[in-house]
């Protein structure tokens, strides 16, 4: 990443851009540890087989919100946006997998709490994929917070 990127997230918008994504994390968190709790310990459900439905539950409830309100895109829902956003959080189901095997097989934790580690490891990575990837401004297709930013500044 470049020296300028890093920068950019240290300003005032971007920082309020990640209170954002984070208070969107902890409604899909609540969405995705919900279900997953449900599922594992009322439905007795394979933990990876509702590690995979939670996380979908979560990831559409993200999806939505993080379009309209966080990054304020203004792109078609079906665009590519959508499938780098799928992409990003399939890569992020199996790192939350990963994490939660780790957590069971080798720190021998119960799989709630090595959800909730899960979630923290992802958290991190995924706003960064998020800001820089799959929800960026290229081109003309300026959002619509930047686009107000802007016209407040007089640019």
């Amino acid at each position: 990443m470049e020296k300028q990127s890093w920068k950019a997230l240290l300003n005032p918008r971007e920082l309020w851009r990640f209170v954002k994504f984070g208070i969107t994390g902890v409604m899909n968190t609540l969405v995705d540890f919900g279900v997953y709790t449900l599922l594992v310990e009322l439905f007795s459900v394979n933990m990876y087989v509702a590690q995979i439905i939670s996380y979908c539950c979560g990831m559409l409830n993200s999806y939505l919100v993080n379009r309209k309100w966080t990054f304020k895109t203004q792109s078609k829902v079906v665009s590519g946006e959508l499938w780098r956003f799928i992409l990003l959080n399939l890569s992020m189901m199996l790192l939350g997998m990963g994490v939660i095997w780790l957590g069971t097989q080798w720190l021998h934790c119960s799989p709630v709490l090595a959800k909730l580690l899960s979630s923290g490891v992802t958290l991190v990575v995924n706003f960064l994929v998020s800001n820089f990837w799959v929800f960026r401004n290229k081109g003309g297709d300026v959002s619509a917070d930047q686009s107000s930013d802007a016209s407040r500044e007089g640019r």
